[in-house]
């Protein structure tokens, strides 16, 4: 919370100083919003968790019988406009987290400068472009699923950096380009194999692009950055390892229907690829919709120390998933959804199950999730 707390000293700053700018002038425009979800879920398989990222310590299948742990949260956004060219942004959320609790936590804080209206640098706790649900990952309402697919989505559990991002737009005709570069470093806690500990990673930068023409937007990146996470990985204290990830996503969505697709590579000691299609139709107030997802197992890259037996373990989780689900959106800016999750973990691992007992082996078993959620946004 420390960076958080740092930040938002930082948007004070700002604010004198803009307010003495703007001295003769309209005051700042300050909105604010929010967005939430309430959802519980239910899997077939008592002996592990189904959890969505590495940051859950547990949820529905071992630990609970039904459990609101995945989808559940509420944010508030606070926005500032201190001068045409000046403005802020602060975001926190409250989902559950390491350490079994609620605990709101800064999910982006940063200042924005704006050169023109096609170029600007922002500096700040940012979010990292890796995908193309990004930007509102954690706004159920803004996308068709209950969830982004876990197995593409968990691939990079870090959602933002502390740094700065620097955005040229350009408009060729109808079609826009959007190139942002990054640098900065994250922290996160993880809680792999029931045990939490802190990710750092340091030297993380970036570029991504964006093209949108009509109804089509594609979207590119790559990343890299050196982790912390050496001893899991090789057993080598104070080893730093450097992460890599392209990514790449394609969505078409005319306004009756969608369709999308995005594929991830990373590297870190090993490789690893990931990848789902989804599509869905709007039929009035509903979209039934429907999703494949998977993940490979990873494979081990030459030139690093021998793997830990908990970096093996790491490397050989990959699953797959079909899920078929319906969005209701029965009032403004508030939906339902139900989604159904049948889910095959690979003939070698127990794919991202979470708690599953020392020496339990559930390899290339089938289980099922159904999950309900209430998006809004006000």
């Amino acid at each position: 919370m420390a960076i958080g707390y740092y930040f938002i000293a930082l948007l004070g700053i700002f604010a004198c100083i803009t307010n003495a700018e703007a001295a003769g002038t309209d005051q700042p425009k300050v909105t604010f919003g929010g967005f939430g979800s309430l959802g519980v879920s239910h899997s077939s398989q008592s002996l592990g968790d189904y959890v969505m990222d590495s940051g859950i310590p547990k949820g529905a299948g071992l630990s609970e019988n039904w459990s609101p742990a995945n989808d559940t949260r509420i944010a508030g956004h606070l926005a500032a406009q201190f001068t045409p060219k000046f403005s802020a942004v602060l975001q926190v959320d409250s989902e559950y987290h390491t350490g079994n609790t609620y605990q709101p936590e800064v999910e982006f804080v940063n200042v924005k400068y704006a050169f023109t209206p096609d170029a600007s640098v922002r500096v700040g706790r940012l979010s990292l472009p890796t995908f193309l649900e990004s930007e509102n990952r954690d706004i159920g309402y803004s996308y068709a699923w209950i969830h982004p697919p876990l197995e593409v989505y968990r691939q990079e559990p870090i959602t933002h950096s502390d740094g700065v991002d620097v955005n040229y737009r350009l408009q060729t005709g109808e079609v826009g380009n959007s190139i942002t570069a990054i640098y900065g470093r994250s922290a996160i806690e993880t809680n792999d194999f029931s045990t939490t500990s802190n990710l750092s990673s340091k030297h993380l930068w970036g570029i991504f692009d964006t093209v949108e023409y009509g109804p089509t937007t594609i979207h590119v990146g790559y990343q890299e950055r050196d982790t912390d996470s050496g001893y899991l990985l090789t057993s080598q204290s104070g080893m730093l390892v450097n992460d890599s990830d392209l990514s790449v996503g394609v969505q078409y969505d005319p306004g009756d229907w969608f369709a999308m697709s995005e594929w991830i590579q990373r590297e870190s000691t090993y490789k690893i690829d990931a990848m789902y299609v989804s599509g869905g139709y709007r039929v009035k107030k509903f979209t039934p919709y429907l999703t494949y997802s998977q993940n490979s197992p990873g494979s081990f890259l030459p030139g690093f120390p021998p793997p830990s037996s908990e970096g093996i373990r790491l490397a050989k989780r990959s699953q797959s998933t079909v899920s078929l689900g319906v969005r209701w959106d029965f009032m403004k800016n508030t939906d339902l959804k139900l989604q159904y999750d049948q889910v095959k973990l690979s003939d070698i691992s127990n794919g991202f199950l979470a708690n599953v007992p020392r020496n339990v082996i559930l390899y290339g078993t089938t289980f099922h999730v159904i999950s309900a959620v209430v998006d809004f946004v006000f």
